[in-house]
């Protein structure tokens, strides 16, 4: 047979275009590029590219055949025709082919229910604004589409939230993975829709504009929509009292990434909840990037329909988890470092010890600390901080010290500098009391080993374990050591 080359593809496009209706042809078709032919087991095989896997799956089903044909009509045997997501397919041209897809399933959708795929709101958490008719007559959009200029960055988008700012750690590796994955191939991953889970104040906000924000950055052809479940349901009444549901769902089929924080908000409200329905279908077919945010999983959801459920589970569910010690003193740090405080270390510790709510209490610690600093010109010390912060320390927290402070003490009871514990030193007294101080440190600290260890030196685990060993072999054996450790662990409790 002849073999398929650009301009016999050329041609059988044309062919196509004169034999059915011109919008599925500019829908499906048309972006469709020759990649390459040739011979496979003794089949003639054409490769054949087009804009996104939404895109293929369709054109398999519905086009294939057709192709095959039309193909066979320029070759002596039938060609077997198959399709695959071609990077060739030009970036700028994937929303526009999209954008066709949707409109075309828009009019399908219309004939059955005049209200499906309507939904959206203003992206800022507030009702949602409706402009009015202008003067010329013609309604302007229902939501603020975002621009598709390099130069802007969406409105609704916080530009101080990146990834570079969001600290990762064992509590929310897998959640910050997949969120860069999506960012940077929206829309082209199995991560869609991505629902990312936690209790308030771990980081799912932060992650879902760092999501949008390099989104902006890195695509700035494709339009990013962030907005609350709130601002959904606001805009979407807000669309049906003033009989602008038309309005209301062109304007999201303009939407290439829409981001709904707080998606549990939806539960009772059927209404909204079928308008999401819809939109979610809409764009999820379409290939649009959709990312989720809650503060459960999906299955703990209550009053929300289980069609919208299952469409929650489709992609991937990630969680994120309190942060552990170590990572809230690398969250103060960063955090610190940004607004130009200079935090003594104990200071730092102190606070990561004692407020363990959620990030966000961290950063209000943070800033009632960095406002005394700016108004009084205070000295951060632990005296000045603990009443500074006193009403974010949790209840059962007002007893935890710090490494520090258990360090000092301990010293102070041998005689000792701090230094001398952090020290090199092998000398009997001072690895005594470095003992001591580690043991204290396992027992009223919720320090790992490997971090005790840091505290004394950089010393490893091991140090650690066999300090803490070599103190409860001499509590079982020495009675005058027994009192020794029972006075210092008075003088350990701190005041509440």
């Amino acid at each position: 047979m002849s073999s398929v080359t650009v301009s016999l593809w050329d041609r059988c496009k044309a062919s196509l275009a004169a034999s059915i209706p011109a919008q599925p042809f500019n829908t499906w078709l048309r972006p469709v590029v020759w990649i390459s032919s040739g011979i496979e087991e003794g089949v003639t095989c054409v490769t054949l590219g087009v804009p996104d896997e939404f895109h293929r799956t369709w054109i398999s089903q519905h086009y294939t055949d057709l192709v095959e044909t039309t193909l066979a009509q320029w070759t002596t045997v039938r060609p077997s025709v198959r399709f695959v997501v071609s990077d060739e397919m030009p970036v700028d041209r994937r929303p526009a082919v999209r954008a066709a897809a949707l409109q075309e399933h828009a009019l399908v959708e219309a004939c059955s229910d005049p209200f499906g795929s309507y939904g959206s709101g203003s992206g800022d958490g507030s009702s949602g604004s409706f402009a009015s008719s202008t003067d010329s007559g013609v309604p302007e959009p229902v939501i603020a589409v975002p621009s598709r200029q390099p130069a802007r960055r969406p409105s609704t988008l916080n530009p101080s939230y990146t990834f570079d700012d969001f600290i990762e750690a064992d509590c929310n590796r897998l959640a910050r993975s997949a969120a860069l994955a999506v960012a940077q191939r929206p829309g082209a991953t199995s991560f869609n829709p991505f629902l990312v889970y936690g209790k308030v104040g771990l980081g799912k906000t932060h992650l879902a504009h760092a999501i949008g924000n390099r989104i902006a950055d890195d695509h700035p052809n494709l339009r990013v929509l962030y907005l609350t479940s709130e601002a959904f349901t606001n805009a979407f009444v807000h669309a049906v009292q003033q009989n602008m549901l038309a309005d209301f769902a062109r304007s999201f089929r303009e939407i290439d990434v829409l981001i709904v924080d707080d998606v549990q908000f939806l539960s009772g409200k059927e209404k909204t909840q079928e308008q999401f329905f819809h939109l979610f279908n809409d764009l999820h077919q379409g290939g649009a990037q959709i990312v989720l945010c809650a503060d459960r999983p999906p299955a703990e959801i209550v009053g929300i329909e289980e069609r919208l459920l299952s469409r929650f589970r489709w992609g991937l569910i990630a969680d994120v988890q309190p942060p552990d010690l170590e990572t809230r003193i690398a969250i103060l740090q960063r955090r610190a470092s940004r607004v130009g405080l200079d935090l003594p270390y104990d200071v730092v510790e102190y606070l990561a010890v004692n407020v363990t709510a959620n990030i966000r209490s961290l950063e209000g610690a943070l800033n009632k600390l960095l406002a005394a600093w700016r108004i009084g010109q205070i000295d951060l010390t632990i005296e000045k901080v603990r009443p500074l912060v006193a009403d974010l320390v949790e209840t059962d927290q007002r007893k935890s010290l710090t490494a520090g402070e258990i360090r000092d003490a301990v010293a102070e009871a041998y005689r000792l500098s701090p230094d001398d514990l952090m020290s090199k030193s092998r000398k009997r007294p001072v690895v005594d009391a470095r003992h001591v101080a580690m043991h204290f440190c396992k027992i009223l600290t919720p320090l790992s080993l490997e971090a005790i260890g840091k505290r004394f030196g950089n010393r490893d685990h091991s140090t650690v374990i066999h300090a803490c060993r070599a103190v409860q072999a001499r509590l079982d054996t020495d009675p005058l050591f027994v009192e020794e450790v029972e006075h210092l662990a008075k003088r350990l409790t701190p005041v509440t």
